[in-house]
């Protein structure tokens, strides 16, 4: 038995028996008593003077002690005790295993440490396509407020009390939560923690706002600004991009990235590699968007992006702003990029293309995704009601 200033230590196997005797003599001294187990070894029973009982595992690994709590007497019995701190044990020496010298460091990680390592392994590979608003989060919200907390004591109350503070609406909070979870799930793969806090975090229900389309009156005034304003500018891709889009409906992302190699002259049509799935898509091209990519062709050769960036070797920046001007010298409500893409399906459906045609030229995973467009038509349901209403004089 060795006796220390704040508590006994009794180095003796974790029994019933013993325990009991153990709270007897801890309430007579008033003091802590820790008791050994023999046959886990780093186990142990913390009995205190008021009756309490609680079971921890605390081990050295690699020079390093490490103290972890395992729950209180009530919660678990003795076996189920030795079962929880093998569990533990083997998850510290499987982590001093892997990370050797630098499990200490490691084990100390902060939480901004973790998303420096997140930048360099995940990030800066250009694999993710957020890889930049993900760096803007970070910067920006996580490191001012989490940066500090150490990685393997970080819990879900800490993520539930970072989310709960932004004030941010719903998707944005959103998107900061699957953040926090990418980088937990690097964190688990890399073998710094052994579950992430965020893993039952559930994401809050997101308001879609209403897509809504231009009419024949409104894209017509917006093709013949866009139109006006290229003409005037007739080395603008910034133009030529959106008027391509408002043409063939493509998302702005994947063709932001369009190169003139990826153009079939023959066949009439592009294939887009920086698509949402990551899968390459070949799409049919219409005669006036063609005609534009032929002018783009004229003017900048046979290689190289078909709408390149102003004094840069990256393609054109997103140009949401000159579409809001465009909108304005057409006389219109502002309608943003998307809305265009809203636009070409819409009118689509209401020329009576199949939805699988309009499915594939979107580039749309399921029917389901399609379908949406359909509801934002009421043209083809106005044709059915009057059609059937023919019958009725009134």
């Amino acid at each position: 038995m060795k006796i220390h200033d704040q508590h006994k230590e009794i180095t003796r196997g974790i029994s019933k028996v013993f325990i009991f005797k153990a709270i007897e003599q801890a309430r007579n001294v008033g003091k802590t008593i820790e008791i050994s187990d023999a046959k886990v070894i780093g186990l142990k029973a913390l009995v205190y003077s008021s009756g309490r009982m609680s079971y921890i595992v605390r081990k050295n690994i690699n020079g390093k002690s490490h103290y972890v709590p395992i729950g209180c007497g009530t919660q678990f019995s003795i076996n189920e005790a030795r079962e929880k701190a093998c569990e533990i044990i083997y998850s510290l020496k499987r982590k001093g295993k892997i990370h050797g010298k630098d499990y200490a460091a490691i084990k100390n990680m902060v939480f901004g440490q973790l998303m420096d390592k997140y930048e360099m392994d995940v990030l800066s590979t250009g694999i993710k396509k957020s890889a930049n608003t993900d760096r803007s989060k970070i910067k920006n919200y996580f490191f001012p407020q989490l940066g500090s907390l150490k990685v393997a004591d970080m819990t879900e109350g800490d993520v539930l009390r970072y989310l709960g503070e932004l004030e941010l609406k719903p998707a944005t909070r959103n998107r900061h939560l699957a953040l926090i979870k990418a980088l937990f799930t690097y964190a688990v793969r890399m073998n710094f923690v052994s579950c992430s806090p965020a893993r039952y975090i559930k994401a809050l229900p997101e308001t879609t706002s209403q897509r809504k389309a231009m009419t024949d009156a409104q894209s017509k005034s917006w093709m013949e600004a866009a139109i006006q304003m290229r003409n005037g500018e007739p080395d603008n891709a910034a133009l030529a991009l959106l008027v391509f889009l408002a043409l063939t409906g493509l998302r702005l992302g994947e063709t932001r990235h369009l190169l003139l190699e990826d153009i079939d002259w023959s066949r009439q049509t592009i294939t887009l590699r920086e698509t949402k799935n990551g899968k390459l898509r070949c799409v049919p091209v219409g005669d006036k968007a063609f005609v534009l990519l032929t002018e783009q062709r004229q003017h900048l050769g046979d290689k190289g992006w078909v709408f390149p960036g102003y004094n840069t070797t990256n393609p054109v920046a997103e140009p949401r702003r000159l579409q809001k001007r465009i909108c304005e010298k057409a006389g219109i409500s502002p309608f943003t990029i998307h809305e265009m893409r809203h636009t070409f399906a819409t009118k689509l459906i209401e020329s009576g293309a199949d939805i699988h045609t309009i499915k594939d030229l979107l580039g749309h995973s399921t029917i389901k995704v399609t379908e949406r467009y359909l509801h934002g038509s009421p043209v083809r349901y106005h044709e059915a009601i009057n059609k059937a209403m023919d019958t009725f004089q009134v």
